[in-house]
């Protein structure tokens, strides 16, 4: 089981990483320009259902911390505006841990002290975003709308998740070839019904169950622009 979610995980990295040379690689072969964009960040929220054998169900939240990744993707012009519309991919990483809240006279002891384990999340995520021409040209606000996947690893097991996501932000670009964003984005992922192991000790069996787990990200990096 574990050699499976090494492979699985292994697998959509790989996906990922090809993912990231296909857009660029594409604005290269039809000479269209595109953007790389460092990222750093906070994530936020994040509570999801538990189960427990012989107890009941129960939550736990993922904790806020730093998220961090990279943006890569090609500008195209729109029909009433040159150089406003760009498809990128977009790879963020959060480090965390889940954290329990309930009653401890509800939770049994074992399961109170062995759960709060690491939890990492690699999110892979094809962004489409419409920038807004201002008087200011230097000044783009934008949307985006964001479609993906993330693989959740706990020290049980780990699995990969739909994601979606709508953002809002602006770029700045003091020179033509460099500058800054910063982007808000509401990131939802859907907790399908697959139960996911997340730690397992001395009979303790943690599973979460389904539903949609809403997180949001803060995030700002310097962009260039070849």
């Amino acid at each position: 089981m574990k050699l499976c979610d090494e492979v699985h995980g292994k697998y959509v990295r790989t996906l990922g990483h090809a993912g990231l040379f296909l857009v660029l690689g594409a604005g290269a072969a039809y000479g269209q320009s595109y953007d790389i964009t460092p990222l750093v960040g906070g994530m936020f929220g994040g509570t999801i259902k538990l189960e427990e054998l012989n107890v009941p169900n129960f939550h736990a939240h993922l904790e806020d911390r730093l998220s961090f990744g990279i943006a890569g993707g090609v500008r195209f012009d729109g029909d009433d505006c040159p150089d406003c519309d760009v498809i990128e991919f977009r790879w963020m990483r959060q480090n965390t841990h889940l954290s329990l809240h309930q009653d401890p006279l509800v939770v049994q002891p074992l399961a109170a002290t062995v759960f709060h384990p690491a939890v990492t999340l690699d999110e892979f995520l094809g962004d489409f975003t419409r920038e807004i021409p201002i008087k200011e040209k230097k000044v783009r606000p934008f949307v985006t709308a964001s479609l993906g996947a993330s693989l959740m690893s706990a020290p049980a097991a780990s699995t990969v998740r739909f994601i979606f996501g709508l953002s809002t932000g602006v770029k700045v670009f003091p020179k033509p070839h460099y500058g800054f964003r910063i982007q808000v984005e509401y990131l939802p992922m859907v907790m399908h019904a697959e139960l996911q192991r997340v730690v397992c000790a001395g009979g303790c069996i943690v599973a979460l169950t389904g539903g949609v787990m809403n997180q949001f990200d803060v995030m700002i990096g310097p962009a260039f622009r070849f």
